[in-house]
This record gives structure tokens, sequence and C-alpha cells, in this order.
């Protein structure tokens, strides 16, 4: 499960203004080392620094950001914008807590500012494994239809063995189809892991790596091959063909799933007026929602995984007369 970067503290009661003047002995510190405890960021268009605090509004320092050295949304996360933030579950928490520490004056909500590369927004799916909750039983159902097969035959001049080579295990086609887009990052692709359980008769659990497109009645297909290299030691007399015999078995499996959208980062509150001495103030997601489900939407989606396997391999020799009984 993804985890939001910065620890979640105890929201702010409204018992002092903020005060952006420097502690007694803290010096500027050079960046960008703003403290991971730090709840809310003011901006000082005089000096340029940002001022970090603490959620019991202690002044944690300024500190001077360096532009070149910005995180930038990598693998499975992208920014997120602020029409997005507005559509997180605690939307309302965020603009009630800035309006507890600020006012209710106008402001343009912002994230990502290029003058703050260090205080991201981004939007990131969950990293760990999607469970996909199958549909009934596929053993029971008349989902798979297994049968006898044979390889073709080979001609065996003189007494003694012969190997027969042959590849066993599973391959798995999955097509992921969106029933329901997330609210935010709307046709962005996502990456990801998606897991099925064991099976019983069926398939032991695996996993597909796919890439799923947020946008309703999208669909994706991936292939995952399991199959092995494999042969069988087969003894033999001349004028023998020897073939293998296995079992093959093909499944239609059916099931659902769906991915967590977690926003994380900081939102800034850009004010028409100045507040408490700034235009700009920034309250971090991570601290004021610590419930993951408070900054998230999913992506459901729907699967169908046609499962293609082979086992129980063994060598037959019979009579080269007889050998249109091996096809």
């Amino acid at each position: 499960m993804l985890t939001p970067p910065l620890t979640a503290y105890l929201l702010f009661a409204p018992l002092l203004p903020f005060v952006a003047a420097i502690p007694s002995g803290l010096s500027v510190r050079q960046a960008p080392v703003i403290p991971q405890h730090a709840t809310h960021l003011a901006y000082d268009e005089d000096t340029h620094e940002v001022i970090a605090f603490s959620s019991n509004r202690t002044n944690l320092g300024r500190f001077v950001l360096d532009q070149g050295q910005g995180r930038r949304a990598t693998g499975s996360c992208v920014d997120m914008s602020a029409n997005d933030v507005q559509k997180i579950p605690g939307w309302g928490t965020l603009e009630s807590t800035a309006q507890q520490n600020w006012g209710s004056g106008s402001y343009n909500l912002v994230t990502n500012d290029q003058n703050f590369p260090d205080q991201p927004a981004q939007v990131c799916a969950d990293t760990s494994i999607v469970p996909i909750v199958v549909d009934g039983d596929p053993s029971a159902s008349g989902s798979c239809t297994t049968q006898t097969s044979t390889s073709k035959g080979e001609l065996v001049g003189t007494n003694g063995t012969i190997t027969l080579q042959h590849s066993s295990g599973s391959t798995y086609t999955t097509t992921t189809t969106v029933t329901k887009q997330s609210a935010f990052q709307l046709g962005e692709e996502v990456g990801v892991e998606i897991g099925f359980p064991d099976i019983a008769d069926v398939s032991a659990k695996f996993s597909i790596s796919t890439t799923i497109t947020n946008t309703l009645s999208t669909a994706t297909t991936s292939t995952t091959d399991l199959t092995s290299a494999g042969s069988v030691t087969q003894s033999n007399v001349a004028d023998h063909t020897c073939y293998l015999q296995f079992t093959s078995q093909t499944c239609a499996i059916t099931g659902s799933g769906q991915i967590r959208m977690l926003g994380t980062g900081w939102v800034w509150f850009e004010y028409n007026d100045a507040t408490n001495g700034h235009y700009k103030w920034a309250l971090n997601m991570d601290a004021v929602l610590p419930n993951q489900d408070d900054k998230s939407s999913f992506i459901t989606f729907k699967t169908a995984t046609a499962t293609a396997s082979t086992s129980l391999y063994h060598g037959v020799c019979i009579p080269s007369a007889l050998t249109s009984q091996c096809t």
C-alpha cells in the first residue's frame, strides 16, 4: 500500500496566529531541507524564502529553495491539478482548515507551482498488487475444458532411450475494461500489477502487469507466459515411434478489481490580499487528511482471462506401423 511521505499529525486548533519571524537562535537554512513534520508553509515575497510551521504552529525556520532540484512525477505518480484537489472527499476539510487559519478571503488554489518545485502535489496509483475478486467458481461452472493431447511422434531407429522435449506450465491472457473511472486524472494511464488468487482445479495464484487508462470502457489486453522447458526420457525399441502424451486445459475466468488513486503533497492557497503577513500559504494534504480515503478516488474494472495450461507429460512408444494413432 502506498504510504504518504509525511507523518500525520493532529490538526491545528486556532490558538494563536502564525508568526513568520524566525525564533531566536534559528538561522536561515539552505534548501531544500524543510522538516518532514512541517504541516504549513508560508512564502515570504520580500526575501523569497519559505517559512515552515508544525501542526502546533511552531515556527520551524526559513528555507531558501533550490529551484533546480524539484521532484517531478515519476513511475506510478502524476502531477495533481488544483481541480483534482477539489474532487477529493476531504476537500471540505482542507478548505475549512485554510479558512480557520488564514480567513475567508479570496484566493487561487494552486498545485505544483513552478516556484516551489520541492512541494509537489501528486496522484499516485497504489503500488501493491491489486487483488482480483473472481466471479463464482470457474472449476464448477463449466468454464474449463480439459483433454488429453499428444505431441508429434519421432521415429526411433535403434534400441535405447530417446529424450522428448516439451514446454509445460500456463499462459494467461487478460483483458481489463474500466467500469468506473477515478474522479481525477481522467485519461491518464496507470501501470499496475493485478493478482489472481488460487483457484482449485484451475490455476495457482498468478499476477499480470498491465496498463489501465482512466477512461470509462477502455480495454487493455496483457499476456503472462509462465511456461518452462522440460523433457521426458523414454525407453524404446527400434522401428517404434515415440511421442508425448499430456493433459491440456483451457479456462475462462472473469472477475473485478479496483485501483486506489491517492492524492499526496502540498496545496497552495494564494490569496489576493495578504493574510497573516503573506499572500501564499500551503497545507500538506497528508497531515490535514491522514485517512487515505479522504484523498482517494478509485478506478474500478472488470477482467476476462483466458488460461491455457499443459501438464502431466509422459512418453509413449508404439510400432511405427501404428503411427497414425499418435496424431
